[in-house]
């Protein structure tokens, strides 16, 4: 049976400036499902989405083909300011009509921004569930331009923030248009220049006296010596590590998503069953730490440190080859404040697993 999915996506928004993207607004374009091993059955997609102040994206989607398919879901993510990641979840269906015997599926994707001119794009892949046993309803690609009119009616958020930009663009046309004040010219107070003395001059004399003196009063004791002031540079912010093609070509699939409230915490990774030779490559927010490192009943240990200012850590697992016994499967054990997480993880040559870890304090 062929599964038609509704679709919500990961925004995944590196651009070539360093700054953030402003992502409200619409995303129209298409995604493509991928049946055994080919790309097939190309969809209308749009997306409306409103990004909040704490970074969180709120927002609807919209799936449609002729009269095949039609759904309307309910989207909720997180912005990551440092790598420009975002993780997206699709919570519910807010509409639905299909046409045949297909069934609806909720779909988590990553994308990446991209910028050209006027142009700006999202793109990348997705993974879906079955709405209603949650078994795997296939993969495939996205691709979505930001435009300024929808197939659609626009959601409120949308309609809000037009009116509050016409507002604010009229206030600046009526006060570029405002008569200019007239204010009365100060006249300058002629001063009156000593006899043989050049303007200026005496100013130099002053100076010149008084450096005398301070030296003087240096040189006896009197005053300390001058001190060279110290000025910090302002810090430079660093530009987004740029996602490598291991993790942009394959699929990624997110297995779990772990809530912390420690500091600091330990990934610990093992073979999940018999030592059969799978090896494996760990990104840590797009950054190499695990390169090549084979499976055994010894963990490979990372110690991780977090802060207010990098509170997602997301952990992508590649899978260098499959072993002898296929796929490449392993166990992390996530350590932090006292709690234990336990995750079997399995990845493939052509699908990563994701782990997300997100801080966030107690109080």
């Amino acid at each position: 049976m062929k599964f038609i999915c509704t679709l919500l996506f990961s925004l995944l928004i590196i651009s070539a400036n360093a700054g953030a993207q402003n992502l409200t607004g619409i995303w129209k374009g298409h995604f493509v499902q991928k049946s055994f091993g080919y790309y097939e059955d190309r969809y209308k997609f749009e997306i409306q989405v409103e990004q909040l102040a704490n970074n969180a994206l709120n927002g609807v989607t919209y799936s449609y083909k002729t009269t095949v398919f039609y759904g309307k879901a309910d989207l909720k993510g997180i912005y990551t300011k440092k790598t420009n990641n975002i993780v997206f979840n699709e919570t519910k269906l807010l509409e639905v009509k299909i046409g045949d015997q297909s069934q609806p599926c909720l779909m988590t994707c990553y994308l990446e921004y991209g910028k050209m001119g006027s142009l700006e794009t999202l793109t990348g892949t997705y993974t879906s569930r079955n709405l209603k046993n949650g078994t795997d309803c296939g993969n495939g690609q996205v691709y979505l331009e930001k435009v300024k009119e929808s197939d659609f009616h626009k959601e409120d958020f949308l309609v809000k923030r037009e009116n509050e930009l016409k507002r604010r663009q009229n206030a600046q046309n009526n006060t570029a248009k405002a008569p200019p004040t007239r204010a009365t010219p100060k006249v300058p107070q002629q001063s009156v220049q000593p006899k043989g003395i050049k303007p200026g001059a005496e100013e130099n004399i002053v100076s010149k006296d008084n450096r005398t003196n301070r030296q003087n009063e240096i040189n006896k004791g009197i005053l300390p010596p001058p001190t060279e002031e110290l000025v910090q540079a302002p810090p430079t912010e660093r530009a987004p590590i740029q996602k490598p093609d291991v993790i942009r070509k394959r699929t990624n699939e997110l297995a779990k998503k772990v809530i912390i409230s420690s500091k600091e915490f330990k990934i610990d990774l093992y073979d999940n069953g018999e030592i059969d030779g799978d090896t494996i490559s760990v990104y840590h927010n797009n950054k190499l730490i695990v390169s090549k490192k084979l499976l055994t009943h010894k963990p490979i240990s990372l110690n991780i440190k977090v802060d207010e200012n990098e509170t997602h850590h997301e952990f992508v697992m590649i899978a260098e080859n499959l072993g002898s016994i296929p796929p490449n499967t392993a166990l992390m054990i996530i350590t932090a404040g006292g709690k234990r997480h336990e995750l079997h993880i399995t990845s493939t040559e052509q699908k990563n697993a994701v782990v997300v870890i997100e801080y966030k304090p107690d109080n």
